[in-house]
């Protein structure tokens, strides 16, 4: 008997959800869990259903897919003469890559406000010595 799989916090996971789409959707979904850093399609579509939100997570794993999508995507410029030409599809990686780096920088600007919000000890001194 194989043994039981379960998830990080011990869960018991013994039931299959199957769904169907096209070869387009599905390289599509390919392309964005592997960008958004997920190590499993599983955790992509478990994020992106049960909480109506995907978080990117920074790994060597992302900056890998990252290159390759837009070495694809350079070659695929190089080859086109005219926009006409140009495929839909190309856009896809574009997009997902735009919104996580978007994501990244929504954060880092959240945790600079965080940061110039806080008080400084000696600032705070100066302030207690004013007050007497």
């Amino acid at each position: 008997m194989s043994a039981k799989n379960l998830d990080s916090k011990g869960r018991l996971r013994s039931e299959t959800i199957a769904y169907r789409c096209s070869t387009t959707e599905r390289a599509e979904l390919d392309k964005r869990w592997k960008l958004m850093g997920y190590s499993t399609k599983q955790d992509y579509v478990l994020d992106s259903v049960l909480h109506n939100q995907v978080i990117a997570k920074g790994n060597p794993m992302m900056i890998v897919s990252f290159r390759r999508e837009l070495n694809e995507i350079l070659q695929e410029l190089e080859r086109v003469d005219s926009l006409g030409e140009l495929d839909e599809e190309v856009f896809t990686p574009i997009r997902t890559m735009t919104e996580i780096l978007e994501a990244f920088k929504k954060k880092a600007d959240e945790e600079e406000t965080r940061k110039n919000r806080r008080i400084k000890p000696d600032k705070y001194l100066e302030r207690r010595k004013y007050r007497g």
